[in-house]
This record gives C-alpha cells, structure tokens and sequence, in this order.
C-alpha cells in the first residue's frame, strides 16, 4: 500500500493489487469505497477479483488511511471526483471498470456521467442516484450526540444481517465507527445534497445494479430510474439482504463482478472483431 498528494496538498492512500497471468491483457477495475468504509472493507473481493484483473482501490479523502482534510478545505464532489482522477493518473489507468459501494457508487456514476470515456462498466451496490431523500437529516444529530460507533451498533440491522460473523459485525464497527466525527459528518451532509436522477440517462456504459433487497439507506424508489434511464443495465436483487451487501458477502459481490466484467470485455472484443 502506498499514498499520493493530491493538488490540493491532502495525502490519500490506495493499494494496486494484480495477480492476473502476466502474458494476458488484463481489465482494470476502481474500486471505491462507501462513506465511513475504506479500501480494507474489500478484503474479501480481492483474491477473486486480483487473480483476474488489475484492481486498484482508493481510500477516499478523510477516510481509512488517507488524510483528515482541514476543516478549511474544500469538500465538494468536483473535490471528490478530483481526487479520483489525480488517483488514476498516479497509478497509470486511462480507464477501467468502475465497482462502487454506496457513496463510492455516486462518485462512479458521476464520473460516467460527466467522462464516459474514463468508465468501460458501472457495477453498483446498494448505490442510488446520490443520496438526497435518505436517511442523512436522520442520521446526523444523532452521530453528533451518542458518537458515531454508538450510532452505527443501534442501527446495525439497516446494515448488516443478523445472522453475520459477529467477528465481522465488531470489526465493521471498529473500523466505521473509528472514522472522524466531524469530517464524516460533512461528507455525509455533501452526499444528502446529490441528486442526479435526471442526469442518469447520460451513463451509457454497461450497468450492473446490485440492489439489497432489504435495504433501508437511500431513496430505493430512485432504482426505478436507473432502471429505465439506463439502457444497457443489468439488475440483480439481492434478497434478504440489508444495505451492506459487500460486506456481509463479499465472495458474492466479488463473483458477480467478475462474471459482468469478463461479459462486457468480451462484448467489446467480440464487436471490436466484427468491426
């Protein structure tokens, strides 16, 4: 693992992993993270998705090992966005296929909105058109009154089944949980102001949507605008599920990834044969 300054003087750390057989070309995947997750939550995914692809993964200004900004830096989404791109460029990827959980799936789509040439494939998870109408307004007085581990453990049910490794349960609240108050609580309130649910019929890359099907964070009734605004989308329904399906099972998520991204890459192969 390594880091970077970004032109705005913050360090982020990222990890480049690619295990895939030297003599092939192989597809790169951005992985990027929900809000209060890091790079680490993606453990799991790695050894499906590195055998396979060139994967490299971001922790996000303000979260896992990357800086704390500065109350007096700017925290937008061109921030964001930003950071995402001077990351590409550090790592040496033009392009590549983008998996994004929650928050790291509003950036994705931002960035296949407004640079379709930076994105070959969307894969989202749990991720609706930005976060405006969700559970922020909610959650915020409350992260700032009982702390944000405290917050997180009552409402873990909107996040993780019961049934979960309780290992696991502890290790996702240590990890959230240990994020900075302050900063997470404005990226939060950053993600409540998006909404481009007029705006996603621009993504024309293909879509793989993975919607938790007993997921209470977002607006899900926005689904039904990907749904009809994307015209290459696929939609898998993860039932029985609350929203953190990468975490709760990952080998799942990681599977279905590499399944969509091997489809789309040889589509591409196979029209680029006919051309």
């Amino acid at each position: 693992m390594t880091s970077f300054t970004t032109s705005d003087g913050v360090r982020l750390d990222y990890a480049v992993d690619d295990f895939s057989d030297p003599w092939k070309r192989s597809e790169t995947i951005v992985l990027l993270h929900s809000a209060m997750g890091c790079k680490q939550r993606f453990f799991a995914w790695m050894p499906i998705l590195s055998r396979h692809f060139k994967v490299v993964r971001l922790d996000l200004r303000g979260h896992g090992a990357s800086e704390v900004p500065s109350a007096d830096k700017t925290l937008d989404i061109d921030r964001l966005v930003g950071d995402i791109l001077e990351f590409l460029k550090e790592v040496g990827v033009e392009h590549g296929h983008f998996v994004g959980a929650s928050a790291g799936g509003y950036l994705s789509m931002r960035i296949a909105m407004d640079m379709p040439e930076k994105v070959d494939s969307l894969s989202l998870f749990g991720s609706t058109p930005g976060f405006k109408g969700g559970q922020a307004q909610h959650w915020l007085p409350r992260i700032r009154q009982e702390g944000l581990r405290s917050f997180l453990a009552d409402t873990i049910s909107d996040r993780l089944p019961e049934d979960v490794d309780p290992e696991l349960r502890n290790w996702f609240l240590d990890q959230a949980g240990g994020n900075d108050v302050d900063y997470i609580t404005r990226f939060i309130g950053l993600m409540d102001q998006q909404d481009w649910s007029d705006e996603v019929s621009k993504i024309r890359c293909p879509t793989l949507l993975v919607i938790p099907g007993l997921g209470k964070i977002g607006d899900y009734s926005r689904f039904d605008v990907m749904r009809e605004q994307i015209d290459d989308i696929t939609i898998k329904t993860y039932e029985g599920m609350p929203h953190n399906v990468w975490d709760a099972v990952p080998e799942r998520c990681a599977d279905d990834v590499r399944a969509f991204v091997e489809e789309v890459a040889a589509r591409r192969s196979a029209a680029s044969d006919a051309a």
